[in-house]
């Protein structure tokens, strides 16, 4: 009598092995090869995390001794917006992902309970699959919730998503932002250090210190002469500058580096085919230098107007809308 059991649990098990999905080991190469081969990219907040097992979810890697180490995990995602794609079967999907279970370093999918990420998507064996396993494909959104991105379906995605990551929409005293230019916002690297710098003083400008306080950090930490700021930054916010266990800024090291400038004419400084550079050097807060780097561009670069002149003006900003980034010419709006 026992063995009727045991059959039935045999031929169970032979189904389960037989049926469950296979999922393959996809790494894409780039950011545009990850993002052609999504099929679905959504702004969610992650609910769970769960390793799934062997033998139902199997996974197929290159051989090795190692390969008993990948594993398939299983993320509960609640979809907040839809930035591609059709609509998701529910509120909640889950999305499935070839880890590794072993020590490493790198830059690898770290994920917590509770983190909003953007999420580029494809499907296999009817399953939401990230767009690469292991090796980040998964982007951190410190802002939000976002109901639609900046700009329209004319600009490229990547542009779009970079920008959602410095919008905020709504005046708001208590926000903290603990690195404003992560490069987790800008997946693609398509915003230049020119394009930042601009979105790093208009949140210069929100009412909360806790945006303010790190927008500063890191305009003093580019040691491009980009430190306005510290001027008017209260003593109270300039001591906030070092939480974190980040090592700026002191009264010291902003006069040291005020100071490097001091050492090299304007042409010294000056970068030949280097625009992005260039325009920084028209914004920095020596204003004898800022004159004459003014003066430079305007004769290598006849034109241009996306710079820091003239030098008599406070550096321009911008502040991210629905029609992108945009200049900010007064206070934050409400």
């Amino acid at each position: 009598m026992r063995r009727v059991p045991l059959a039935f649990a045999f031929l169970a098990f032979l189904a389960l092995t037989g049926c469950g999905p296979t999922f393959v080991l996809h790494q894409p190469a780039t950011r545009e090869e990850m993002l052609a081969g999504a099929s679905l990219v959504v702004v969610g907040v992650i609910e769970e995390h769960k390793l799934e097992s062997w033998p139902y979810f199997r996974v197929q890697v290159p051989p090795g001794p190692d390969a008993h180490i990948w594993q398939v995990l299983r993320r509960r995602v609640r979809v907040e917006t839809v930035l591609s794609g059709p609509l998701p079967p529910g509120p909640t999907i889950d999305i499935y992902e070839v880890r590794w279970t072993a020590g490493v370093s790198g830059d690898w999918n770290a994920t917590h309970d509770g983190d909003r990420a953007v999420f580029p998507l494809r499907q296999e064996h009817g399953y939401y699959r990230v767009a690469g396993d292991w090796w980040r494909s998964i982007f951190p959104v410190t802002t939000g919730p976002h109901a639609r991105l900046p700009l329209d379906d004319s600009y490229p995605l990547w542009e779009r998503i970079a920008l959602m990551n410095w919008w905020i929409p709504r005046s708001d005293a208590h926000l903290r932002i603990n690195s404003p230019s992560s490069p987790y916002h800008d997946p693609a690297g398509v915003l230049t250090r020119w394009r930042t710098v601009k979105l790093l003083r208009g949140l210069l400008r929100h009412p909360s210190p806790g945006v303010r306080v790190p927008a500063c950090r890191e305009l003093l930490s580019l040691n491009w002469g980009q430190d306005e700021c510290w001027d008017v930054l209260t003593s109270q916010e300039r001591a906030q500058l070092r939480e974190h266990g980040t090592h700026c800024c002191t009264a010291e090291e902003v006069a040291a580096d005020r100071q490097k400038w001091e050492k090299r004419s304007a042409a010294a400084w000056w970068r030949k085919s280097d625009r992005d550079t260039n325009r920084l050097l028209t914004a920095i807060s020596h204003p004898s230098l800022r004159r004459e780097f003014c003066r430079l561009f305007q004769i290598e670069y006849p034109g241009d107007i996306d710079n820091g002149c003239p030098p008599g003006l406070p550096p321009p900003a911008t502040i991210v809308t629905q029609q992108g980034d945009v200049p900010l010419l007064g206070p934050w709006p409400p």
